[in-house]
């Protein structure tokens, strides 16, 4: 697998149409919040809640996408547990680039993403060769 289809599989925690399945949907203006109580069901914004970034979702379903949710999250620690030393490192590298630590030299928001993946060594390992390079 390239780097590049790895850090794609990586990245997709779920398709969009999950997250609708799930009756999860998106309002970034009053129109869009009002199709969104209409697709949802909804009679009443006090019926909805949102998981920020513009979500909109019932909040009687809360518990389900929060589960459901939380099980991808198992799903993808275990894939990335199963993986070769170097694919992990190159997970690890994108994240200690993406959080940019190599400015910040901060690894704590890396460290705690992957605080069920990695020990705090493997992330250190990886942030010294890169910060060496």
């Amino acid at each position: 697998m390239t780097k590049k289809e790895l850090l794609e599989i990586y990245n997709k925690s779920y398709t969009e149409e999950e997250f609708y399945e799930k009756n999860v949907t998106y309002a970034f203006s009053n129109e869009q919040l009002q199709n969104a109580m209409k697709k949802l069901g909804a009679t009443s914004e006090n019926e909805l809640t949102s998981f920020g970034y513009n979500t909109i979702c019932l909040k009687s379903k809360v518990k389900e996408i929060v589960n459901w949710i939380l099980e991808k999250q198992k799903e993808k620690e275990n894939w990335i547990k199963n993986l070769s030393q170097e694919e992990k490192d190159i997970i690890i590298e994108y994240e200690l680039y993406n959080y940019e630590c190599t400015y910040t030299y901060d690894i704590d928001d890396v460290v705690d993403i992957f605080k069920n993946v990695f020990e705090y060594n493997d992330i250190m390992r990886v942030f010294h060769k890169i910060t060496k390079q």
